[in-house]
This record gives C-alpha cells, structure tokens and sequence, in this order.
C-alpha cells in the first residue's frame, strides 16, 4: 500500500466524470505506486470493471484503482435535503478518517482534469496543518467589497477555500477534528454550502493557500466577462494562473456552461475532457 492516495466520491451517472478525472491522473503519473480509492453508490459492476482496466490500457500498471462503499457515519445524517448539493457532497469531510493508515490523500470532485503529477502535489500540505486547498473563485472576487464572514462562521472570506481540491495530512487532520463534530454540524444544517463551510470552519487556523492553478475553477467567459469587471486584482491573478494550469476544475457558471452540457468545444480544457472520455469509451469497446 502507498503512503499517499488519491480519493473520489461518486454517485450514479457522475461516474462518467469521475473516470475521465482518473484517467488524467493516471496519465501523467510518473512515481513508483498510487492507490486511487472511489467511494460509490449506485454504480454498475460492468463500469468498475472498466475503470480498473484504465491503468493498464496506460500501461500505468503501478497506479492500483479500489473501490470503496461509503463510510458508516453517513448513516448518522439526519434529514438533509439538499437538490443541488446531495447528501455525497459530505462524504469528503470523512475521508482521512475513513484511509486513516494514509499519510497524505489528494481529494478530487469528479469534474476534474488532472495536468500535473500527482506526487507533486502532497509535498505542497506541510505537517503542521491538516489541509493545503485553493481560495474559491468567486468568493475571492467578491469578498473585497462583500466580505460574508460572520454569516459563515469564518473571520474573513478572503480566505475561504473551494472543497474541490483538497489535500489531506490525514494525521493532523484527524487529530483536530473528529467525526463526531463532523457529524454535529452536518445535522444542524446552517450553511448553503454545508461540506465547504463545514472543511473551512474546521480548518480555518490549519491550512495551506495553494495558488489559483491548482484548483482552476471557470472558464473564460467568467473570467473575462464577469470577473475582471467585479475585481481586476483577483482576475489578474487568475488570468496568471491560466497559463500554468495544474488541476482544472469545471465549477458552473452560467447554465449549460459544463462541457458534457453543450455541443460546442470551446477552449482546450473542454477538448481535453472529451479526448479523456473518447480513451474510456474505447477501453469499454474492447471489453465487450
């Protein structure tokens, strides 16, 4: 077993998403071994098998795919309802808790696409504090003139970190917050974005800003059209960030902004989606 992971939560058909997130970590691995752990639910057997074979499609044979079912404590969520955040959205929040025997976990949403190695990437959360994550777009545009802190139970939202992307020191991580405190402020259920607010409350005195291009969340139209009217300063910074691009992370913007939500390709990020997902299809056909 590798001292170093790379975990997925998935439910149901974003598990499309999540083998073309896989496929471009696998990808560009250059280290010795990689454990890739997905939490699912309700996914077919015949989709596992195909996800298993990526890596030796990739001739990444030292990259070793498992497949996990959720945690028991989510059976302790009390009456959440939530249509555009679902109840998995929160197992993240579980995960060192759940790989415990890891030292360093890389957490990804599924709409992700991977362009760096990822064992260059746990160096970047140092021991001393539970979390490495990368400011919110959004949040950072708007938090200069519009700064929701209190309301979100943090001292400022100009440091207030998009879940996404998130990497793990599992040790420290645990010994700050326990699950039943998780668990507690799951149930009271105060925050729009209960997983994020929840990981940024936790944290909020043990984390490591990594910058933008680790966890680019929009596209150019938000960037340019929107964001650098709202805030030229953090708009330039991530106009810097756009050319170094190591994790891209497709966060909605305007309906039918998500690539596999309209027919267009419309920059090379989308393009890279669908080449990923072209390389799954075929891995698939030549199962049958």
């Amino acid at each position: 077993m590798s001292k170093h992971a790379v975990v997925y939560c998935v439910t149901g058909k974003h598990i499309q998403l999540t083998a073309v997130s896989v496929t471009s970590v696998i990808n560009n691995y250059k280290g010795a071994h990689l454990d890739i752990l997905i939490i699912v639910q309700d996914v077919t057997e015949k989709d596992m098998v195909t996800i298993k074979q990526i890596p030796i499609a990739l001739q990444k044979e030292n990259v070793i795919i498992h497949f996990w079912n959720p945690p028991e404590e989510i059976k302790e969520i009390k009456n959440y309802q939530n249509n555009r955040f679902p109840e998995v959205t929160l197992w993240r929040l579980f995960v060192p808790a759940y790989f415990s025997s890891y030292k360093k976990i890389l957490y990804l949403d599924n709409d992700t696409i991977v362009y760096e190695d990822v064992e260059k990437l746990f160096p970047l959360v140092p021991k001393e504090k539970a979390i490495a994550a990368i400011r919110d777009f959004y949040v950072s545009a708007i938090s200069d003139d519009q700064d929701y802190g209190k309301q979100f139970g943090v001292a400022t939202m100009k440091n207030y970190v998009n879940s996404g992307v998130i990497l793990f020191n599992v040790e420290t991580y645990n010994n700050l917050i326990t699950t039943n405190k998780i668990l507690e402020m799951i149930n009271e259920n105060k925050y729009q974005y209960l997983d994020q607010t929840i990981l940024n409350i936790l944290c909020e005195e043990s984390m490591t800003f990594l910058p933008y291009e680790y966890n680019y969340q929009k596209d150019d139209h938000w960037l340019f059209d929107w964001a650098h009217h709202k805030n030229e300063r953090v708009a330039n910074l991530i106009i810097a960030a756009r050319e170094n691009v190591k994790i891209r992370h497709f966060v909605e913007f305007e309906k039918h902004s998500m690539p596999w939500e309209h027919v267009t390709v419309q920059d090379q990020w989308e393009k890279d989606f669908w080449k990923y997902l072209y390389v799954i299809k075929e891995i698939s056909m030549n199962l049958q």
